[in-house]
């Protein structure tokens, strides 16, 4: 992003198209834009400045509009996220400019103790030593403003949400940035956009995500997977067990978390220590199970 704030790129425009996926509720779409992105790995230090919560570049904004959004708010929002995606870069050069810093007002302190009784010392004059505190600040934000946005995707979730005038907006920043870009909603977004021909011109690849198969469920649940934080105390290996959490979940993905997540609930509350039908049947009825 260029310093008169508009958005700028090395890439040309041609080389990069956006991305539209969709698919029914609770298979998995936003939990993809999640792990794709990393932002679970973005840690806010404030507004403005974030960190890593490991050491892998990250170069991913993931985005989700408001209910009720606007140009404006759309720009402001995706300029916001490419901000901390840029101040996770800078992270290293920040921890080293803090340390060097710390240091040089150590050492300047030191020196005004030494040296305050001597009688030439000025309190409020520039002390004699070299690189000065100031020196050493300016050409660390000189370095901070050197380097560039790493952002070379931007992912937007929701974007059903996304009235006319809101897409031109994207359609506007995906032009000037030169960057990807990848709509995720619901079936029918593909329709929809088709009456944008502006925005549906700009649209290089369509992926539907789909319901995961029986077999796919099977490889999860026989690999012991299990949502973050839920620990069941065995495999559900029995196969009227998969067979159960296979027919009440139907590919859902969303609907496999929160059965998952009822087991092992069921478990602790009855103190037990083997899946069954039963432990399924019974964290089944803890749950509305819908469409979603």
């Amino acid at each position: 992003m260029s310093t008169n704030g508009s958005w700028s790129s090395a890439k040309p425009a041609d080389e990069t198209a956006i991305g539209l996926c969709y698919g029914p509720p609770g298979v998995g779409k936003t939990l993809s834009a999640i792990h794709y992105s990393r932002i679970q790995k973005i840690v806010p230090l404030d507004r403005w400045n974030a960190e890593a919560s490991d050491e892998k570049p990250i170069d991913t904004v993931l985005f989700t509009p408001e209910v009720v959004n606007t140009p404006a708010r759309i720009e402001i929002c995706v300029r916001q996220a490419r901000s901390l995606v840029c101040s996770v870069a800078k992270r290293a050069t920040r921890a080293e400019q803090r340390a060097t810093l710390d240091f040089l007002r150590g050492r300047d302190e030191a020196w005004r103790v030494e040296h305050r009784n001597d009688r030439d010392y000025r309190p409020n004059h520039p002390l004699p030593l070299k690189p000065t505190y100031y020196d050493t600040l300016h050409e660390y934000e000189a370095r901070l403003e050197a380097i560039p946005d790493p952002t070379t995707l931007i992912i937007v979730d929701e974007a059903d949400r996304l009235a006319m005038n809101s897409l031109e907006q994207l359609r506007s920043i995906f032009d000037q940035s030169g960057l990807g870009m990848v709509l995720i909603g619901m079936p029918g977004i593909e329709k929809r956009l088709a009456r944008y021909p502006q925005f549906f011109s700009r649209i290089g690849f369509v992926h539907e995500f789909r319901s995961l198969s029986d077999a796919d469920l099977q490889v999860l649940l026989e690999q012991r997977w299990t949502p973050p934080g839920i620990h069941l105390p065995c495999a559900p290996s029995e196969p009227e067990v998969i067979a159960a959490v296979i027919r009440l979940t139907r590919g859902n993905f969303r609907l496999l978390v929160r059965l998952l997540t009822q087991m092992e609930r069921v478990l602790t509350i009855n103190r037990l220590e083997t899946l069954s039908v039963e432990v399924v049947e019974t964290a089944r009825e803890n749950l509305v199970i819908g469409q979603a």
